[in-house]
């Protein structure tokens, strides 16, 4: 089986990616391969209400994720969220998590050059272009 991507979906029902970053009430944290999405922890975002930098707070709390996907996230606390290693991700209104992550499953196949750099890998599609690269030096 290939490394799962860990990925926190901000959330305030459970169901749907639909939490602000700095006002979710929780993040749902879920480690997805080609072959599986598994459900690793519900992480309260309570705890980091109280920290002098809330944001920081937050942003620690997935900072094991390499992905973040959130209904809305304004610029500073984005930037908190990347100097934590994760990407972040707006998503549209009402989407539902799970299908969410069953359509992130299936590109993790054939990754876009964003997804795969949070794998860690080269993403397929900038080949001819590493190869242009080389012919030029």
């Amino acid at each position: 089986m290939a490394r799962p991507i860990r990925v926190a979906c901000a959330t305030d029902s459970g169901r749907y990616i639909d939490g602000h970053f700095g006002a979710c009430r929780a993040f749902v944290v879920w480690d997805v391969s080609p072959e599986r999405i598994e459900f690793i922890a519900a992480r309260s975002a309570a705890p980091a209400d109280e920290a002098e930098d809330r944001n920081a707070a937050r942003a620690a709390l997935i900072d094991d994720c390499q992905i973040a996907c959130f209904q809305s996230i304004g610029g500073p606390a984005a930037a908190k969220v990347v100097r934590a290693g994760v990407h972040p991700l707006k998503v549209p209104l009402a989407t539902e998590m799970e299908a969410w992550l069953a359509e992130l499953q299936k590109a993790l196949l054939h990754p876009p050059p964003w997804l795969a750099k949070a794998m860690g890998v080269e993403a397929a599609s900038l080949a001819p272009f590493r190869a242009t690269l080389r012919m030029m030096e």
